[in-house]
């Protein structure tokens, strides 16, 4: 399945090589460009369907995704399923809360989803904002699993496409070392080292 998965995301543009500078600060040679996922509604149900058939024997009342590219995750799992959805805003740096909608309601059966995982920030924030409304975690998925450590959490996780990438440390980035123009994505301008 991995290589079905992998080529669709090559084909679709999704895997670009480069020099790309993360949200997470880190830099990293190769970036996965999610919208170019969920911009085609056709693509992102059928990746959310893969965690839909995975997480199929488990009760899920809600499926709670972090902004932006999750929410969007976490409604089409939450319709796949007929179960709700919210959504884990940033409050502040690395501290979510989710407070729009029905929030979520001690003893929920919820499930956790984001688009790619690189360090595990915005996956762990979310399932903190959930366990702080009481919420009880079934399980943790993402379309694209990109990290090289493990997330180290005590939930079921999945991950529909799953690629280890070397991230670096802007100061030990040998990419920088090479002169390699860095790219911050999503609309921004090209920025130098």
């Amino acid at each position: 399945m991995n290589e079905i998965v992998e080529k669709l995301l090559i084909n679709g543009g999704v895997t670009l090589e480069g020099h790309f500078l993360l949200t997470s600060g880190l830099h990293s040679g190769l970036y996965f460009e999610k919208f170019k996922i969920l911009e085609n509604p056709r693509i992102t149900s059928l990746l959310c369907s893969k965690i839909a058939f995975h997480y199929a024997a488990i009760q899920i009342d809600k499926v709670i995704g972090p902004t932006t590219g999750g929410i969007i995750l976490a409604y089409e799992i939450a319709k796949q399923i007929d179960a709700l959805t919210g959504i884990a805003e940033e409050e502040e740096k690395g501290k979510r809360v989710i407070k729009r909608g029905s929030g979520v309601k001690k003893g929920e059966k919820i499930l956790v989803v984001d688009d790619v995982l690189t360090t595990g920030g915005s996956l762990k924030a979310t399932i903190d904002a959930v366990l702080a409304s009481d919420g009880v975690i079934v399980g943790v998925a993402v379309l694209i699993d990109r990290s090289v450590k493990p997330l180290n959490i005590d939930y079921p996780f999945y991950a529909v496409y799953q690629k280890s990438v070397e991230n670096y440390e802007p100061d030990e980035c040998p990419l920088c070392k090479q002169n390699i123009l860095l790219t911050r994505r999503g609309g921004k301008k090209k920025i130098k080292n």
